[in-house]
C-alpha cells in the first residue's frame, strides 16, 4: 500500500473525527471554542495531506480554501468572530502571491531568450579543467540565479548544464556525484539571500507584512546575502571533503550560447534591471515587491516578449499552493487557534532568542522530512501568534531560514529531489553532505546569524 492511499485514508479518518467532534469537551475544558476546533482540523488535515502527498499539493491549498469557506466560516459567525469570507479568498492573490508570478515571469523571460543560458555558460566556461574550480563557479552561478529566479527552476538549468559535464567523467566517481550535488545545495542556500529566493521567505514576508514588520527588499538582501556567502564557502569545503577525487581533470568547457541582441534582447535587459532595483528600492519609491513584480507581467506581455501560451506553462500549481498555505494562516488567526496555542505552549516569558532556537530546529526537523515551503505554511503561523519584545520579526526568519536550510532527503526541496532524479546519486550521498550542511547552517543562523541580525538593525 503506497503512502497515497495511506496518507487518504489519514485524511478522511482526520475528517470523520472532527465532524464528529471527537474529543472537542476535552479540549474545551481548556478554553478551545468550536471555531478553534475546526481550524485545529483544518490544520491537521492539510499537514496529512502534504506530508503524505495523498493529493497534489496545490489540490491540498485549494482544500484548505474549501474547508475554510463550508465548515469553519459558518461557525464564525456563530461565535461573533470578526471573519469576512474575503479574508480567507484574498490569500491566493496576495501582495506575495504576484511577487512570485512577476519572478516566474522574469524566469520564464530569461530562459526564452536564452540569456539565463548565456549568463551560466559564459562564468562555467572560464574556470579551466579545475574540478574544485568548476564546482566553485557552478555553485556561484546557481546561488546567484536562485536569489532571484526561483530555485527549482535555477537548479533544473543548472542540472541540464552540469549532467553533460558528468559524462565525461566516470559515473561512480566521487567527482561527478560532488558536482550533481553542488547544484541543489547552491539552490537552497541562494534561495536565503531575497525574499523572492524561496517560498517559505516569501511566506514570512507576507505575514511580517500584516504585523508591520516586514524588512524592506534591501534590509532582507543585508540579512541574507551574508549568510549566502557564507554558507556556499562551507559547503563547497564540504563536497570537496565528501567527493575527494583528486585525479580527476576535466577539459576547459566551452560551449557558445547564440543571443540574438534585437529590441526585445534590450528591452529584456532593462526590464530586469528596472526590476531588481525597484525590489531593493521599496523603502524609497514606496510600492510593495508585489507591485514592483508586475512590472515584468505588463512589459514582458504587452510586447511580445512573452506569449499567452507561456503564461499558461507557468508553475501555477506553486502559486495554489502557496495560496493555500496563507489561507491556512488566516484559518489559525482568524478562528483564535493560534492564539489558544501559544497559551498551551510551555514558552511562557522567552525572548525573542529561545523563541527563534525553539521553532528553528522544529522547522529543521520537519522540512528535512517534508516540503519546506509546507513546512513553512504550518509554523509561521503560528510564530505569528507570538507578541515578542522587542520584535518577532527574527523569530519568523530564523524559521523561514531554517525551512530552506534543511536539505538532507530528496523529499526536503525541489532541487534535491531534482538532482536525485537524475540517477547520479544514491541517497546516501545526498545525506551525508546534506545533514552536515544542515547541522552547520542552523547553528550557525542561531548564532552568529542572530547576532548579524541585530546589528543590522532587524529589530
Amino acid at each position: 500500500m503506497n503512502k497515497q492511499v495511506i496518507g487518504g485514508g489519514l485524511v478522511m479518518l482526520t475528517l470523520l473525527c472532527f465532524l464528529s467532534g471527537v474529543g472537542f469537551e476535552t479540549l474545551a475544558e481548556r478554553d478551545m471554542t468550536q471555531s478553534s476546533y475546526i481550524a485545529l482540523g483544518i490544520l491537521i488535515i492539510a499537514a496529512v495531506a502534504w506530508i503524505t502527498e495523498a493529493v497534489p499539493l496545490f489540490v491540498t491549498g485549494l482544500s484548505v480554501l474549501f474547508l475554510a469557506l463550508v465548515w469553519l466560516y459558518p461557525q464564525t459567525q456563530s461565535d461573533g468572530l470578526d471573519v469576512s469570507k474575503d479574508s480567507f479568498l484574498v490569500a491566493f492573490f496576495s501582495d506575495v502571491i504576484v511577487l512570485f508570478l512577476g519572478g516566474f515571469a522574469l524566469s520564464a523571460a530569461m530562459n526564452k531568450r536564452r540569456l539565463d543560458e548565456w549568463i551560466a555558460s559564459a562564468i562555467i566556461s572560464r574556470v579551466g579543467g579545475s574540478l574544485p574550480l568548476l564546482m566553485l563557479a557552478v555553485m556561484v552561478v546557481t546561488a546567484f540565479l536562485s536569489m532571484w529566479l526561483s530555485n527549482t527552476a535555477t537548479a533544473a538549468m543548472m542540472l541540464a548544464m552540469v549532467l553533460p559535464i558528468t559524462a565525461r567523467m566516470s559515473d561512480s566517481g566521487p567527482g561527478a556525484k560532488g558536482l550533481v550535488l553542488a547544484v541543489p545545495f547552491a539552490a537552497n542556500i541562494g534561495g536565503l539571500g531575497t525574499p523572492v529566493g524561496s517560498p517559505p521567505n516569501a511566506i514570512a514576508l507576507q505575514y511580517m507584512t500584516d504585523l508591520d514588520l516586514a524588512p524592506t527588499f534591501f534590509e532582507w538582501m543585508l540579512v541574507g546575502v551574508p549568510a549566502v556567502i557564507s554558507l556556499l564557502v562551507i559547503a563547497w569545503f564540504m563536497l570537496l571533503w565528501f567527493f575527494r577525487d583528486p585525479d580527476c581533470r576535466l577539459p576547459a568547457l566551452k560551449r557558445e550560447v547564440e543571443i540574438k541582441r534585437d529590441v526585445r534582447y534590450w528591452l529584456l535587459i532593462g526590464t530586469v534591471l528596472l526590476t531588481a532595483v525597484g525590489w531593493m528600492t521599496s523603502s524609497f519609491h514606496g510600492y510593495s515587491s508585489g507591485t514592483v513584480a508586475m512590472v515584468p507581467l505588463l512589459i514582458f506581455f504587452s510586447c511580445r516578449i512573452l506569449e499567452t501560451k507561456d503564461l499558461r506553462e507557468m508553475p501555477w500549481d506553486i502559486l495554489l499552493m502557496m495560496g493555500g498555505g496563507l489561507c491556512l494562516g488566516t484559518v489559525i488567526n482568524g478562528s483564535g487557534l493560534a492564539a489558544w496555542l501559544v497559551q498551551q505552549l510551555p514558552v511562557s516569558g522567552m525572548g525573542p532568542y529561545a523563541l527563534t532556537v525553539i521553532f528553528g530546529i522544529t522547522a529543521v526537523s520537519m522540512a528535512s522530512l517534508m516540503s519546506n515551503t509546507a513546512t513553512a505554511n504550518l509554523l509561521i503561523p503560528i510564530v505569528m501568534g507570538f507578541h515578542v519584545e522587542p520584535s518577532s520579526a527574527p523569530v519568523m526568519i530564523g524559521t523561514a531560514f531554517a525551512c530552506s536550510l534543511a536539505m538532507p532527503l530528496p523529499v526536503s526541496t525541489p532541487p534535491n529531489a531534482m538532482a536525485f532524479s537524475s540517477g547520479k546519486i544514491a541517497m546516501s550521498d545526498m545525506i551525508k553532505p546534506g545533514l552536515a550542511l544542515t547541522v552547520i547552517g542552523i547553528l550557525l543562523a542561531l548564532t552568529v546569524g542572530y547576532w548579524w541580525w541585530d546589528f543590522v538593525g532587524l529589530w
